[in-house]
């Protein structure tokens, strides 16, 4: 197909005016101003002027309408003459494309398998030393031979089955102390209940005496009132020298009887006070050795507050133990 020569056949571009002309018009018209609103005589010379600038636009356009026509008409024939010739070679580039996109397609697919592979095979490294407490940046591991990777892994395993010895260790070391602790505990409770019902058995002992005693003494007085009271009124009808004598006499009595009593009840309460006198003095040094105990010496923090906790607990028991023993 011939070639075609677009500047050999146009025509020139031809208007009635120019650029020189338009732009002399503006040297003449831009000046121009309406300074009064009233004044037809400006009004008229700008109007005038624009009429002017009008005739010019619509000249040019009418001209570059017409001029333009042809190149148009021409546009459409040489689009209608590509549209030939593509409708014939695009199919030949399409089936080209198609077979060039089968190689590009199958090369991308490789190599995003490759990427895949690889990106799993790093992430199972990630993954790997993860399980070990590891965290290491993805491009490290990703840059690691698998000589590295094996030896680090291997080091990474080694360090974490050391700590994890160590935490057991330092887990069964903890339960153990808390179990002491729990039986040392325990046996405080027992040794306190023990001792509490002791305390009981000697309060109630006490009691029974007591009650024990008034009773006795109760009837003995009702007793001594009932045969000074028979006395009393066998001798009423002697007369007042011997009742005085005999009053005396019973006053005397009595009073020799109650010393009698108190020095009986005071004995009592020595010899109570005396028997009660190595318990009383276990319970105190039981109570000093309490409070002077020696506290195990603990890193862990929980540990620590058991023991603080505990040592509260035995300090009080030991207070308890002193007073209640001073109080026997």
């Amino acid at each position: 197909m011939k070639e075609v020569q677009i500047f050999d056949t146009l025509p020139p571009i031809k208007y009635d005016t120019n650029v020189a002309t338009i732009q002399k018009l503006g040297e003449q018209y831009m000046p121009l101003k309406i300074t009064d609103l009233t004044d037809k005589g400006q009004f008229k010379t700008v109007h005038d002027a624009r009429m002017v600038m009008v005739k010019i636009r619509t000249t040019i356009e009418a001209q570059r309408k017409a001029q333009k026509a042809s190149a148009l008409e021409y546009g459409r024939a040489v689009d209608k003459a590509a549209g030939e010739l593509f409708d014939i070679s695009n199919p030949i580039e399409e089936h080209l494309q198609t077979e060039e996109q089968k190689v590009i397609d199958e090369q991308k697919r490789i190599k995003e398998e490759a990427e895949r592979i690889e990106r799993e095979k790093i992430q199972a490294r990630v993954n790997a030393f993860q399980s070990f407490n590891v965290v290491l940046p993805f491009m490290d591991v990703a840059t690691m031979t698998d000589d590295e990777f094996n030896l680090k892994l291997s080091e990474a395993k080694t360090a974490f089955e050391a700590e994890q010895e160590r935490l057991a260790k330092e887990k069964a070391e903890r339960e153990a102390e808390q179990k002491r602790l729990a039986e040392e505990r325990a046996e405080l409770e027992r040794k306190r209940a023990e001792q509490e019902a002791r305390d009981k058995e000697a309060r109630e002992k006490e009691e029974a005496f007591r009650a024990e005693r008034e009773a006795f003494e109760r009837e003995k007085r009702e007793a001594q009132e009932k045969k000074e009271r028979e006395a009393f009124e066998k001798q009423a009808r002697e007369n007042a020298r011997v009742q005085a004598e005999r009053e005396a006499k019973e006053k005397l009595e009595r009073e020799q009887l109650e010393a009698k009593e108190r020095e009986e009840a005071e004995k009592a309460e020595r010899e109570r006070q005396e028997a009660l006198k190595p318990d009383r003095d276990k319970l105190i040094a039981w109570a000093d050795y309490i409070h002077n105990i020696t506290l195990p010496a603990v890193g862990d923090y929980d540990a620590q507050i058991i023991v603080s906790e505990a040592y509260g607990e035995l300090m009080a028991i030991a207070e308890q133990i002193r007073k209640r023993a001073e109080a026997m």
